[in-house]
């Protein structure tokens, strides 16, 4: 190894290394640490690095060349037309196919990509729809420098940071809306896995009837809604308002309108300022300041007439929610796409209500507050009816998507059908934590509002049966009737929960203290024994759960969707007065369910959710740690997302990826070393292969040689098994750790070494096949100073013990501080003969 000899060390996070930095300094801190001896690498520094970032071009374009403009008409305006209207296949789909007859245009048509070019398609197409945001044209990364002890060579790792691109938060709050984004994406990800099958058997009749029922199923689930429970919650803030203290309700409506006119004349200002000369810019001055006028002359009048303020403040309540809606609804619209026409009108339409109602009530009440309170559940009402039915379209259309993707998946091959199951899961999973959490919210919701209210405040139900004493009794019978839904579902998922936790357990307690594998005196042989059985546990326990997933969830889904059924047709047919004997039984049936569950779940729950929030930055540090398996779910959908925003997070990360990479080969290096951990290993590969499968990853990298050095790796156990239409690139282990692909070649690589934990739930092994007894063998390092890996031409793979998906770069992976110091020094590929697997100590 020559002294003059530069290398340049990639490091690429994952999912639980969200912060800037902290990877690249563990891997420099493991390489560092000498154990009992010195240590190898002394005297680093660390700066920070500005990397220009340029778009990568999909197909044979370079990441040099600027980026081709929007096609007006053709195959490139096809994808956005057909993402505009609900129920209509995934952009990605629609860009496969040919052009449309009667539209003219230069490129030729294309077809349908053959499944094992699906990845490279999916990600062309990513690349094709980013339009790099200004914020994304300078990457500042991490360098740290480190002097090695024996030679006086440098060594310089950079940081390859993609969260910021991907997701972005941490803390309490945080984790309680990552499972929010879980039950709106996730029901999308599964219409678009149903694509891709669709693309992979070349379509059908059939098969474009199971894409239209998955798509409607997504738009259902992030259209009417969402948008419903987001007007349910604009009455809350309504009834909210009433309890504001009736001297301070004058002065509040003066100050808002004063305020509000003096918003307006500073918009008008800014209309004359920027407008374009003409009509239009009069007209638009004159309406601004005509509105300005009278929300002054309003707050005037307020001061002046003390009569009129509970009308006022009822209008002007009124006015607030249908202006806060006005806002969410534009704000939701800018990520999902065909929902703005829609939610204006479930807000205007809520709005309606509330005046409708305010103006028939008048009459009949007493005071503000009953007054106010009583219109918001009068509208409130209406809304959970239309929820109610909203979901019974959902799930009756969920029966129908289930039971034909089962009928289609008979005649598929093995790939089609794994993601026919994942579509499956994503769907259930997606509306069954809906329903779950929407339930829970509304108890909280009930529970609080019902403490607010005035106790002796009378209700009588317009749409739902019953006269009640209070407005809190009203609420407690709305919550305990849902319960009859609710508590067979809490069942359901507490069974799942609890199954997955028995798996999981013993791998998240090392999340939280992790086992110490080596020490100075070696391999720990009660290391080694305690490795054999979790990596056991976890693999025995996780294949009975796959199997039991997928024949009783969907089965599950099943039975749920017509329960809810008779829910509903029960809520109505006592409401209408039908039903006669069928709907008696029904009733019976259900209020076995029916009690407290509900209701005590949204106390516990209205405490609890104030507790994660303020613990904060300390939720994060420990029980926070335990959050990586819906980090990890999070990152899947966001990898393969299209958001409307033309910005598809896998096309701006490989963008700064492939810039970072061109950077380093202007810099002189004599070669390159990628060292990811987790997600950081599925871009690292999926970025290498669509470069080089496109013969461009030599126009990036030059000559320079590239190796891959991945730990935690979830390529094998969750995309390849999950995705297989996608990563049929991944071959197969069955025959053994010889004969399994993919070879590092494959990539462009030199050589590629993968290591792991046994206890790692995210991704464990790519080669070694799970019948290999020895597998999870605590790699040590021989005489020789070998690491006792298994090795075949440009593969390596070993195991580093105990241990969940985080601490790879801990003290005790002496193993893989060897690995990687060998990679770095330039050693060549072993011999293509599997050597003996680790030995016991």
């Amino acid at each position: 190894m020559s002294t003059t000899d530069r290398v340049a060390v990639v490091v690429v996070h994952g999912i639980a290394d969200q912060r800037p930095g902290q990877t690249v300094r563990e891997v420099a801190r493991l390489l560092c640490q000498g154990g009992d001896g010195a240590p190898p690498y002394v005297q680093g520094e660390m700066h920070e690095v500005l990397v220009p970032v340029e778009k990568l071009a999909p197909g044979g374009g370079s990441p040099q060349e600027p980026s081709p403009p929007a096609q007006p008409t053709g195959e490139a305006r096809k994808p956005e037309a057909a993402r505009l209207r609900p129920g209509t296949p995934s952009g990605f789909y629609q860009a496969q196919q040919p052009a449309s007859a009667g539209v003219e245009s230069q490129e030729p048509k294309r077809r349908a990509p053959q499944p094992q070019d699906l990845g490279v398609a999916l990600n062309d197409y990513l690349l094709g729809r980013l339009v790099l945001p200004e914020g994304d044209a300078l990457y500042e990364s991490t360098r740290v420098t480190l002097r090695r002890r024996a030679d006086e060579r440098s060594l310089d790792l950079y940081e390859m940071y993609w969260a910021d691109l991907s997701r972005l938060g941490t803390g309490g709050l945080r984790a309680l809306s990552s499972l929010y984004q879980l039950f709106f994406h996730l029901s999308t990800l599964a219409a678009d896995v149903v694509d891709q099958v669709a693309l992979s058997a070349h379509g059908g009749r059939a098969w474009r009837v199971l894409q239209r029922l998955h798509a409607w199923m997504a738009w259902l689930m992030k259209g009417p809604t969402a948008l419903l429970q987001l007007a349910m919650l604009l009455m809350v803030v309504f009834g909210a308002a009433a309890l504001v203290a009736p001297e301070l309700r004058g002065q509040l409506i003066a100050a808002a309108f004063g305020l509000g006119s003096l918003v307006l004349v500073a918009l008008s200002a800014l209309a004359w300022l920027r407008g374009a000369p003409g009509p239009a810019r009069w007209a638009k001055l004159l309406l601004l300041l005509a509105v300005a006028l009278v929300s002054l002359a309003t707050a005037v009048f307020v001061l002046s007439a003390e009569h009129w303020v509970p009308r006022l403040y009822f209008g002007a309540s009124a006015l607030a929610v249908a202006l806060l809606g006005w806002y969410l609804v534009e704000r939701y619209s800018g990520a999902t796409l065909g929902v703005r026409l829609l939610g204006h009108l479930v807000v205007l339409a809520s709005a309606v209500m509330l005046c409708v109602y305010g103006k028939l009530l008048l009459p009949s009440v007493s005071t503000q507050g009953e007054w106010m309170i009583t219109a918001s559940l009068n509208a409130g009402e209406w809304l959970l009816a239309a929820v109610l039915l909203v979901w019974a379209v959902f799930v009756a259309v969920q029966v129908a998507a289930l039971s034909l993707g089962w009928w289609l998946g008979r005649g598929c091959d093995r790939a089609a059908r794994a993601s026919l199951h994942t579509a499956r899961l994503a769907l259930i999973g997606s509306s069954g934590l809906f329903a779950v959490l929407s339930l829970v919210l509304w108890s909280v919701i009930s529970f609080v509002a019902g403490a607010a209210v005035p106790k002796d405040l009378l209700y009588q139900p317009i749409v739902f049966r019953g006269t009640y004493r209070s407005v809190e009794i009203f609420l407690e019978d709305r919550v305990q009737t849902l319960g009859g839904f609710f508590t067979p579902l809490v069942l359901a998922f507490g069974l799942i929960v609890a199954a997955i936790l028995l798996v999981l357990l013993p791998s998240l307690m090392e999340e939280i203290s992790p086992t110490t594998n080596v020490d100075a005196k070696g391999v720990r042989k009660v290391a080694t024994e305690w490795a054999q059985r979790l990596g056991n546990w976890l693999g025995k326990g996780g294949r009975l759960l796959g199997t039991a997933f997928k024949s009783l969830v969907p089965l599950g889904a099943l039975a749920g969707s017509v329960f809810y059924l008779a829910f509903v047709l029960r809520q109505f047919a006592f409401t209408m007065g039908v039903g006669g004997d069928l709907v008696a039984w029904l009733a019976g049936l259900l209020e076995a369910f029916e009690g407290e569950t509900l209701i005590a779940a949204g106390k516990w729950l209205a405490g609890g959710a104030l507790t994660i929030a303020a613990l904060g930055s300390r939720f994060t540090q420990t029980f926070g740690r335990l959050r990586v398996a819906i980090d990890a779910v999070l990152d899947i959908d966001n990898y393969f997302g299209d958001p409307p925003n033309r910005q598809p997070p896998r096309a701006r990360i490989y963008s700064r990826y492939a810039s970072l990479l061109a950077y380093l080969r202007d810099s002189r290096y004599a070669r390159i070393v990628i060292i990811a951990h987790s997600q950081g290993t599925v871009i690292s590969a999926d970025l290498l292969r669509y470069l080089h499968a496109q013969g461009r990853l030599q126009g990036i990298v030059g000559a320079l040689p590239v190796a891959l050095v991945t730990v935690g790796s979830p390529l094998r156990d969750l995309y390849a098994e999950r995705f297989p239409l996608l990563y049929r690139w991944m071959g197969s282990r069955e025959a053994g750790f010889a004969d399994a692909a993919p070879a590092a070649a494959d990539l462009g690589a030199t050589e590629w070494v993968n290591a792991c934990r046994s206890g790692d739930y995210v991704g464990r092994f790519l080669w070694t096949p799970d019948k290999d007894a020895a597998r999870f063998g605590v790699a040590g390092v021989g005489p020789d100073g070998r690491v006792e890996a298994q090795r075949a031409g440009d593969r390596t793979e070993f195991c580093l013990g105990a241990g969940g998906h985080t601490h790879y770069f801990s003290n005790d992976a002496v193993a893989l501080a060897v690995e990687i110091e060998r990679v770095v020094a330039g050693a060549g590929a072993q011999p293509a003969a599997v050597s003996s697997p680790p030995v016991r100590r």
